[in-house]
């Protein structure tokens, strides 16, 4: 099977964007919303990493739009007042975006269309395996949110008389608006046996889910399977200890976290510590009662980060601040 040009894929949904211009509308860069559980798909640069990407827009400007999806005020808000109101949710370029926010520095956009908040997801995930630094924990939790995502959609929708709606990234209602997505493929049959049973609350079907992304991504399906697992168990990690594990900066094994996926525990994991809790079987570790080693070693490693950086960061700082104030209630 021949190997898939990411880029090219990318490329074809991105054309899909209205006008086929680039935007530069104020009225639409007023309007940009910032959805917490996309940006969490995006590996947070190293320190050195985001240095480089300020110090290039500082000097040359931002180069590449900002590809928003437009949609409404009800995707975000079920309740809002205004749900028909227009809103331009961002999926690509979020350090981009902080970066010329907070410089004042002037950036272009591109508006892509979407059917649903499931189909920007899949782009994204795709947007990020075809980054060729990604690290193999990153292309292992992609993999798997993927899976995830496609599982939990046909669960939702899975009946007799329902026709699949899973064809990555969908068609549209118009019949005669030709499908750009086939590079993605296509869902497998109904009619395939049932193979997996795991922390999954839905079953995986031979031939189906696992099976297509196997052949997408070009591994065994059961490395799909156990992405699926390591993307569950990260997604039960804080955001902050979840982006250090995924680039590889506090080391945790793979094996840990894909049993994290089958504990059931309430809230985020915040730190190393509280790991090695839930696996021990203490799903609910009181805050006061981590040691005070633990603790220190954390501010330690946080302040040591700071030190050698080329450029302190507010999120380093945000951390230390966090760290610290954990300290106090100890002490």
């Amino acid at each position: 099977m021949a190997k898939i040009d990411f880029k090219a894929a990318i490329s074809q949904k991105t054309q899909q964007s209205l006008n086929n211009s680039y935007i530069s509308s104020e009225q639409i860069k007023q309007s940009i919303v910032v959805l917490e559980e996309l940006r969490s798909f995006i590996p947070s640069p190293t320190n050195e990493e985001l240095t480089q990407l300020e110090a290039n827009i500082i000097k040359n400007g931002c180069k590449d739009a900002l590809l928003l999806w437009e949609t409404t005020q009800r995707v975000i808000d079920e309740n809002s007042l205004t749900p028909d109101a227009p809103v331009y949710i961002l999926v690509d370029g979020h350090n981009r975006f902080k970066i010329c926010r907070e410089r004042g520095i002037n950036f272009n956009v591109q508006v892509m269309r979407f059917e649903s908040l499931k189909e920007v997801k899949d782009y994204m995930i795709d947007l990020q395996l075809g980054r060729r630094n990604l690290t193999p924990q990153q292309a292992s939790y992609f993999r798997g949110l993927r899976y995830n995502i496609e599982k939990a959609e046909k669960g939702k929708y899975d009946r007799k008389d329902y026709k699949s709606q899973n064809d990555t990234y969908g068609k549209t209602a118009n019949e005669n608006d030709k499908s750009q997505n086939d590079t993605y493929g296509k869902t497998a049959s109904e009619n395939d046996k049932s193979q997996n049973d795991t922390y999954i609350q839905s079953v995986d079907i031979e031939g189906s889910t696992s099976e297509k992304l196997a052949q997408e991504y070009k591994v065994s399906r059961a490395t799909i399977m156990r992405d699926a697992e390591f993307a569950a168990g990260i997604d039960q990690l804080q955001p902050t200890l979840k982006q250090a594990v995924l680039n590889g900066e506090i080391k945790i094994g793979k094996t840990d976290i894909q049993k994290l996926a089958k504990r059931k525990v309430k809230g985020l994991v915040e730190n190393v510590e509280e790991l090695e809790n839930v696996l021990l079987g203490e799903d609910e570790p009181n805050v006061i009662d981590k040691s005070r080693n633990a603790v220190q070693k954390q501010l330690t490693a946080t302040m040591t980060k700071i030190l050698k950086a080329p450029k302190i960061s507010v999120k380093d700082l945000e951390r230390l601040i966090e760290v610290a104030t954990e300290l106090k209630k100890i002490l």
